[in-house]
């Protein structure tokens, strides 16, 4: 950003992904660094055995299981049950990743480097329970234990080939209440006589690159609050849509709490709907105030965005700055 606004031309497109291999020297001092913050800042380390009760608790626990290296070393081989997120992000979407602060996070990398210092970030953001494992992938290998293969998360939010994402708590009983829509059935709806409101629960974000035609956003974190203004006649047929299919199983369970009678889901979200080849809607239609619930990153920003965004930072260390006296 600050590159951008110095009027300095960035590069686009570039594919140069490949890391080069840390020097002995450099991995040694990368290895003291992990010892000294685990230390400060209370990293606790797993052993395998002790990974492996912890794993065992998370059917009735809140077990948070990630993988901090490269996508392609993830894709190559890592500890069953860990999700990707590369260090960086996982500390940058602490707040999407970890739902419960209480929960146990465990991050695991093919030694104790990467895992160690992204723990340590989140000791200091405040998670009480946060953990590394002690050698990694490698340590598990070394237990006499197999590896996984599979691809991680594409940008998009679907699963590739190999890997399969665990279902969110109360999916199931959600989706037994609310009935389910083929793209074909819901585009006959739209088509009778009565269609229904169609509404989708997703980020502004997604709901920009593309929705059901006339779709209204009603974001589910905020569904209790708005959709009486969308939908205000409860008896009214809504179908509920979203960029996967999973959040509007669990919104259209919700709006069936709220007094909601008629309530459909799009069957496998958008991703059906593309693929049937049925009319797409872009951009923010319909929508009547700028929405705030995605924050423009780096380039997304224009010139002015990003001062304003660059004062609030200046602004904001002061404030939490200790006092001198």
């Amino acid at each position: 950003m600050g590159w951008g606004m110095a009027g300095l031309e960035l590069e686009h497109g570039s594919q140069r992904l490949e890391l080069p291999e840390p020097s002995p020297a450099g991995l040694a001092a990368a290895e003291a660094f992990a010892a000294r913050v685990a230390a400060e800042d209370g990293v606790r380390f797993l052993t395998i055995p002790a990974l492996q009760e912890l794993m065992a608790r998370a059917a009735r626990e809140n077990v948070y299981l990630m993988d901090v290296r490269t996508v392609q070393e993830y894709a190559q081989e890592h500890i069953p049950g860990f999700q990707w997120s590369p260090g960086g992000q996982a500390v940058q979407r602490s707040d999407d990743l970890v739902g419960v602060r209480n929960g146990h996070v465990v991050f695991a990398c093919d030694g104790r480097v990467r895992a160690t210092v992204t723990a340590s970030w989140y000791r200091q953001i405040g998670f009480p329970n946060v953990y590394a494992v002690d050698g990694g992938t490698n340590a598990w290998v070394a237990a006499g234990l197999a590896l996984a293969k599979g691809q991680a998360p594409s940008e998009s939010g679907g699963y590739d080939e190999g890997l399969q994402e665990e279902l969110p708590f109360g999916y199931e009983p959600a989706r037994a209440r609310v009935e389910g829509l083929s793209a074909a059935a819901l585009q006959a709806r739209l088509q009778s006589a009565q269609p229904p409101v169609v509404i989708y629960v997703d980020t502004s974000r997604e709901f920009s690159s593309g929705h059901v035609p006339g779709a209204q956003w009603v974001p589910r974190g905020w569904l209790e609050l708005r959709i009486g203004e969308v939908v205000p006649d409860k008896a009214t047929p809504l179908v509920v849509t979203c960029a996967n299919g999973r959040h509007s199983v669990l919104a259209g369970a919700t709006l069936k709490d709220l007094g909601y009678q008629q309530v459909a889901v799009l069957s496998d979200g958008m991703p059906a709907w593309r693929q049937a080849g049925l009319p797409l809607e872009k951009g923010l239609s319909g929508v009547m105030s700028p929405p705030a619930d995605v924050l423009a990153m780096g380039t997304d920003r224009n010139w002015a965005d990003a001062m304003h965004y660059l004062r609030w930072e200046e602004e904001l260390g002061k404030k939490y700055a200790t006092p001198h006296p």
